[in-house]
């Protein structure tokens, strides 16, 4: 039997798994997921439209090395000391991590259905299909993913009729102008058509066909054989409503969090990822770090004398520093630091011609 303290971790993502293997030497690491898959999401954009990059990009829990103990199943009730699971297991803990992650509105992005990584990638496979076929697509939202979708189907799809709905007066908000000016560029000189200022009016049944009704600077209806939805992201904290956790959520649903990253009231539970209430922009290379630090914090509270309150590294938002890089296709992007732009092979050779694939693949030891 094991004399480790037992670390519970809740959601197998970004934040997650880099948590379970950084700590699985020291703690004994259970994770539980309603999947079997781990999804590189930020590549997901063009693993819509190149099934060898879908392939790559989902990976089999049991084939990353160690993560620890793994349980399929998601959590129904949470309290301080123990999860009800949805196999009808009860796991105590001795600290815990909430790494569930967040929803968008289309599965296509983070699919709600799949459990497996072959229905996984069968589901892609089915919109790969559907992409190819459609001669009229409408991507609603214009922040990165809206953008990186709508690049990702122009190239490899030249002529393809794509329209890009954004509510807001320049595409990726919250960057510097000069960023979602050099996105809206180069999608239109790849024949994207986009509005700004404009909505569409309620959200349809699946991916269409579709007519779809704007508000706004374009007021109209407009015809699509394909529908994909890039907004609507929310935290997956359901199961945390009407259970002793409750209190730790904000009207949002996020997890209300020091800036240790411990839960407020809860020094012994963390909250990483998407789900958390920081002021920052939820990305996958965030959720990593976020995994990173916790990481050395748990180390820190299992090492100490009992009674002691150690100091915990605290985060910074975003690391201090406003970075993102959005791919446009393979050979090029748009990167923001602070308040600086560029465009070209700086961002095309970090992220836009692998995405990261093959070095989270090496990472995990896969």
């Amino acid at each position: 039997m094991s004399t480790k303290p037992r670390l519970l971790i809740i959601g197998g993502g970004f934040a997650g798994v880099t948590l379970a293997r950084k700590t699985s030497a020291f703690a004994d690491v259970t994770i539980v997921d309603p999947k079997s898959y781990f999804e590189l999401t930020w590549a997901t954009v063009r693993g819509i439209v190149d099934p060898q990059v879908a392939s790559q990009s989902v990976i089999n829990y049991k084939d990353i090395s160690g993560m620890g103990r793994f349980i399929q199943a998601s959590v129904t009730s949470l309290s301080a000391k123990s999860a009800v699971l949805s196999n009808g297991e009860t796991l105590a803990f001795d600290y815990a991590a909430l790494c569930t992650g967040s929803s968008y509105s289309d599965s296509a992005f983070k699919s709600t259905a799949a459990t497996s990584r072959e229905q996984r990638l069968a589901e892609m496979k089915t919109l790969t299909e559907d992409i190819k076929a459609a001669k009229s697509i409408v991507v609603v939202g214009g922040g990165p993913a809206g953008v990186e979708v709508a690049a990702e189907i122009v190239e490899a799809h030249a002529g393809k009729a794509v329209t890009l709905v954004h509510p807001g007066a320049q595409l990726l908000s919250g960057t510097p102008p000069k960023a979602g000016e050099s996105a809206k560029k180069w999608l239109e000189a790849h024949r994207v058509t986009v509005l700004l200022n404009s909505s569409v009016q309620g959200k349809p049944e699946g991916h269409g066909p579709a007519t779809l009704t704007l508000d706004g600077k374009e007021s109209r209806t407009l015809n699509a054989d394909l529908v994909l939805w890039c907004a609507g992201a929310r935290p997956n904290t359901a199961f945390l409503r009407g259970g002793e956790l409750e209190g730790c959520l904000t009207e949002q649903g996020a997890i209300k969090v020091l800036p240790s990253l411990q839960v407020e009231g809860h020094p012994h539970m963390f909250a990483l990822g998407d789900v958390n209430n920081v002021p920052e922009a939820k990305l996958g290379y965030l959720a990593v770090e976020h995994g990173k630090l916790v990481a050395v914090s748990l180390k820190t509270l299992i090492a100490a004398k009992p009674g002691a309150s150690p100091k915990l590294g605290a985060w910074k938002p975003n690391m201090g520093n406003q970075m993102m890089i959005v791919s446009l296709g393979r050979g090029d992007g748009v990167c923001r630091i602070n308040g600086n732009v560029c465009g070209g092979c700086l961002p095309a050779n970090i992220k836009s011609k692998g995405l990261f694939i093959s070095e989270y693949r090496k990472q995990f030891g896969v």
